[in-house]
């Protein structure tokens, strides 16, 4: 049958546990601090990136407003713009026009007079042509 040395035994056995004891203390514990460290700044890593990730989203909206302030504010500009221009236009073409009424009006006014400034001038030469006519019925 097999014999056990008791001794070698006891003695196999204080070593498994001083070496044990000794690999833990060595190599197990910081092995273990190592990886926690690293589950803590992946962790600590993830917060501060989700956290970016909220403040880009919030800056986008707030730059998507910023840009649709904008936008509406340079459309009432523009249109503000506009009504004035075709304010003052509008404007522009009532003086031009109530200046060509009154030119034409004074033009008007200036034909009739040159009418009857014909008219009495034709009828005081009547007489005349009256007379020329009769020398030259005369002659004939």
């Amino acid at each position: 049958m097999i014999q056990i040395d008791v001794s070698a035994f006891i003695l196999t056995i204080i070593v498994f546990i001083a070496l044990v004891g000794y690999l833990n203390r060595r190599l197990y514990q910081p092995l273990l601090a190592f990886m926690d460290a690293r589950d803590a700044a992946i962790k600590r890593d993830e917060d501060a990136a989700n956290k970016n990730l909220a403040e880009v989203d919030s800056e986008a909206k707030e730059i998507e407003d910023i840009l649709t302030k904008a936008r509406n504010e340079a459309a009432t500009v523009r249109q503000d713009g506009l009504s004035q221009i075709e304010a003052d236009e509008a404007e522009e073409i009532k003086a031009k026009k109530d200046s060509l009424e009154d030119d034409f009006s004074k033009y008007l006014q200036e034909l009739e007079k040159e009418k009857v400034e014909l008219k009495e001038s034709l009828k005081a030469s009547i007489p005349v042509f009256r007379s020329s006519i009769k020398e030259k019925m005369a002659r004939i």
